[in-house]
């Protein structure tokens, strides 16, 4: 948990955390949105509403900084945010599997790709 959000702060990212953990508030490594109304047309980071999953724990349920994290999910983030959060990622975790909802589009992001570059290609 501590490394995600670690990354999102690096990446320069913002969102709307739809995850709690204990003893930390995440809008702390994840603030919100500081223009809503122009952030998509400006090219800003954000990763819209964000959720994380802990193995072992329900989405409601507050997690530990140091719990590990399975999956996670972003609903209306901007594409270059999502990029870019997934590079940082990637230089943590290694290679990563970006998909959509319905499963049909993947992409794979690793460490030390350009966000910028990756968005030409981003095929959704």
């Amino acid at each position: 948990m501590e490394q995600v959000l670690s990354a999102f702060r690096e990446a320069g990212c913002h969102g709307t955390p739809w995850f709690q953990v204990t003893g930390h508030e995440p809008v702390v490594d994840l603030p919100g949105c500081p223009n809503p109304a122009r952030c998509a047309s400006t090219g800003g980071l954000d990763l819209g509403e964000v959720t994380l999953g802990v193995d072992g724990a329900t989405r409601d349920e507050p997690v530990a900084l140091n719990q590990a994290v399975t999956d996670i999910g972003f609903r209306k983030p901007s594409g270059l945010a999502v990029l870019s959060a997934s590079v940082a990622l990637a230089s943590r975790a290694g290679p990563l599997l970006l998909f959509d909802d319905s499963g049909t589009c993947a992409f794979v992001v690793s460490p030390g790709d350009d966000p910028t570059n990756l968005a030409k290609h981003w095929p959704w």
